[in-house]
């Protein structure tokens, strides 16, 4: 929840290195560490999955993307439509979900996750678990995930001034491929530029008995473009779009399995996001680092000649951000100002339609009061208001989001680190699909979370440690009071603990990572019935070893292993433990990156098995999907 803005901490450092493997030179990558630049990218950052370890997993969709993460569980299955992401048992539903700097509001369908994202465009994934400081915006009730995609020179090789990037890729389980074409490059001395163009197609996917899971399948089509333009030595400007499109014949309820409730039919999703920012850092004046961003989003989801005909979901977004940074001596003040606007509509027979606002105004310190010791302070006050026009009632809530915490380093090897955070959420347009017949109760109050967190990292040599305790109370959460009722159904607490500890050698690195959460509404464990809130997964480990015997070539294997769930919710069954084993290689046999082949084994031995964070089976109807079996993925990239 903190970071220094001058140096990296020994806490960066020591859980960097659990998770790290030996690098050449300039190399960077990071699984789990936290995030220790300045203020201007994200200093409260607690996950941080870099470039290099999505390559290793040859990354798809979101669960590939976040593997190898104890506190994050991805359920749904293997499909990349249905699949829901879980921090510390609860919902991306309760998270701020941003791609470069554009919010990703609202929920489409509670059936199938809300979020699509092609990860040969990202850079880097930056997680903040638990309510965290004032720039994470507004409603972060569980933390914030913010998606960072690639600039034009981050393809560049050295001295390079134009560029092209050709991959392609198969995948066997699913008798799937991935291609792309990438072109980017300098238009002048200031201004470069990238575009980018992909598409994965994947068959129905087979899991560990063999057994085909149909209308899984998925095609996706991603469109990207990226302008970067250094306007003066001071000044400088971004422009980006992206398009993601996924069509396919698939299940009314894509997470469970066909049946006489479940029909299939054809499904178009949708999102189109463009980004502008502006940069003004003052060389000369350490109280101005100005930064503009701009932002639309338009999300949709069409049901067509679905059990109720064709309907289209779709939410429009548009928002601002102006912030400063501002060095005052031994502190960094970064304050500014945000606005966000969303209209949800639903088009069947008539129009469903709802608009909310949300403003805030938020001050975030960073003090570094002695060499050893960096103390954080910061708040946000937001205002929400939402028009429901089924009912014709408008809503309007405010409040105070403040956060307080601190980085000790006790010795050069030993760094404590801690803090509290509240955040506060108003409310907001309902799932596009039950816009013409949920209401929200009329005495709906706010929700309010507090963060409460304290860990300690060591470092000594090629030794790493680290643990952390957490506690996370949303007061008064949302969800359904009744059969078509929005409100507020209780107090949402979820308390757990993680830690890891790892050792580097020169050629090996090995690490061993452990997450516990559990997660409750008063008093009673989440269930898979608890849309939009979270789950209960069991308590969760995974094993990393990685071996680079030479330069050009990079070996590893992950463990992920998941205990028995035995604390379930009243009329629930126990989930089952299980392992799951992956293997990669990657070998570079030309000089530097100009051409990398891979090879990734994930579910090594074909287990079988069903996520914890997946809707298990309860019977012929509401019976969610087992993972896929053994996928043995193949790929290369040649830049030119």
């Amino acid at each position: 929840m903190f970071c220094s803005n001058h140096k990296p901490s020994l806490l960066a450092l020591t859980i960097a290195g659990i998770v790290s493997t030996p690098l050449a030179a300039n190399d960077i990558i990071t699984l789990d560490t936290v995030n220790v630049t300045d203020s201007r990218t994200a200093p409260d950052t607690d996950i941080l999955i870099g470039q290099e370890t999505l390559e290793k997993t040859q990354a798809t969709d979101v669960a590939d993307i976040f593997s190898g993460n104890p506190e994050i569980a991805v359920g749904g299955g293997s499909s990349p439509v249905t699949q829901k992401i879980y921090i510390r048992g609860l919902e991306d539903t309760l998270l701020n979900v941003s791609v470069d700097g554009a919010t990703q509001s609202g929920n489409l369908f509670h059936h199938q996750g809300r979020l699509s994202i092609a990860p040969e465009l990202l850079k880097q994934v930056e997680v903040s678990a638990g309510a965290g400081e004032a720039t994470n915006g507004p409603g972060a009730l569980a933390g914030a995930i913010r998606f960072v995609t690639k600039d034009p020179v981050d393809l560049l090789r050295p001295g390079q001034r134009v560029g092209a990037l050709l991959q392609a890729g198969y995948f066997s389980n699913s008798d799937g491929y991935r291609t792309s074409g990438s072109v980017y490059g300098h238009l002048t001395d200031d201004w470069s530029a990238l575009v980018t163009l992909s598409k994965t197609e994947l068959g129905d996917y087979k899991d560990g008995d063999g057994n085909t899971q149909p209308f899984t399948e998925s095609d996706v089509l991603t469109g990207f473009a990226k302008v970067v333009g250094q306007l003066t030595d001071e000044q400088k400007l971004t422009l980006s779009y992206e398009r993601n499109q996924d069509e396919a014949f698939r299940k009314h309820r894509p997470h469970w399995v066909p049946s006489v409730r479940n029909p299939v039919f054809d499904q178009e999703m949708t999102r189109e996001t463009v980004t502008g920012k502006y940069g003004f850092n003052a060389a000369s004046n350490e109280l101005v680092d100005l930064e503009l961003t701009l932002h639309h989003t338009e999300a949709s989801l069409e049901h067509i000649e679905g059990p109720y005909g064709t309907v289209l979901g779709s939410q429009e977004s548009y928002g601002a951000d102006l912030r400063n940074t501002s060095k005052l001596g031994a502190h960094s003040l970064t304050y500014g100002v945000d606005h966000r606007h969303d209209e949800g509509k639903l088009i069947v027979a008539d129009t469903a339609r709802e608009t909310g606002r949300v403003t805030g105004l938020y001050l975030q310190d960073h003090f570094q009061a002695t060499d050893r010791l960096m103390l954080s302070a910061g708040a946000r006050y937001d205002w929400y208001e939402l028009d429901e026009e089924f009912t014709g009632n408008s809503f309007s809530e405010s409040g105070f989001s403040p956060n307080l915490g601190f980085s000790l380093d006790v010795t050069d090897k030993l760094n404590l680190h801690g803090g509290w955070a509240r955040a506060m959420r108003g409310t907001q347009i309902k799932e596009l699909f039950v816009l013409d017949y949920y209401t929200n109760a009329a005495d709906r109050k706010k929700e309010t979370a507090d963060n409460y967190e304290l860990g300690l990292s060591y470092r000594n040599g090629g030794l790493h440690m680290s643990a952390e305790a957490f506690v996370t109370e949303i007061d008064d959460v949302v969800g359904q009071v009744s059969r078509a009722v929005l409100g507020n159904v209780g107090d949402l607490k979820t308390k757990g603990f993680s830690a890891g500890i790892g050792y580097d050698w020169s050629l090996v690195s090995a690490s061993l990572k452990y997450s516990q959460s559990r997660p409750e509404l008063d008093g009673e464990p989440l269930s898979d019935d608890d849309w939009s809130l979270g789950t209960s997964v069991g308590d969760t480990w995974v094993a990393g070893l990685d071996f680079h015997p030479v330069d050009s070539l990079d070996l590893g294997w992950t463990g992920t292993f998941r205990e028995r769930l035995t604390r379930v919710a009243d009329g629930y069954t126990e989930k089952s433990g299980y392992g799951v084993h992956d293997l990669y290689a990657r070998w570079r046999p030309l000089a530097g990156d100009q051409l990398t082949l891979a090879v990734t084994v994930q579910n090594l031995f074909d287990r079988q098995y069903q996520d914890h964070a997946s809707y298990a089976v309860y019977g012929a109807v509401a019976a969610g999907l087992p993972e896929a079996g053994r996928d043995i993925r193949l790929s290369a990239s040649y830049k030119f």
